[in-house]
């Protein structure tokens, strides 16, 4: 990591001290991403394993589609050494340092997949 990249991954995203603070030399760069499930993928490719009467059969003559889906850009958050082996609400740290644009276009297709089921 150059001195740039350093600077910038300084601060713990859960105690907002400087990474050194905790007298280790040592910190945690985590990538954080959150998917939601596409129930009607999921329920076709479940179907498809009920008429061949195998899920390992399934996956190779099913479409190959996405069962899940991004539904916000990943997160890389610093944790300091100090701070790793406490407890963390990852959705707050997700939240707090996610880029102002988030992913929109997978939301809808999840949530009306949702209320139709």
């Amino acid at each position: 990591m150059k001195e740039k990249e350093l600077r910038e991954a300084a601060e713990c995203a859960r105690c907002h001290k400087k990474i050194g603070a905790s007298g280790l030399p040592l910190f945690w760069r985590v990538r954080i991403e959150r998917y939601g499930l596409d129930v009607r993928a999921l329920e076709r490719q479940q179907g498809l394993a009920m008429i061949v009467g195998s899920a390992a059969l399934a996956q190779v003559l099913g479409p190959d589609e996405d069962l899940a889906t991004p539904v916000m850009d990943p997160v890389t958050v610093t944790i300091c050494e100090s701070c790793c082996t406490e407890p963390l609400i990852l959705a707050a740290i997700a939240e707090r340092d996610e880029p102002k644009a988030p992913i929109q276009k997978t939301i809808a297709p999840i949530a009306s997949s949702l209320e139709e089921t």
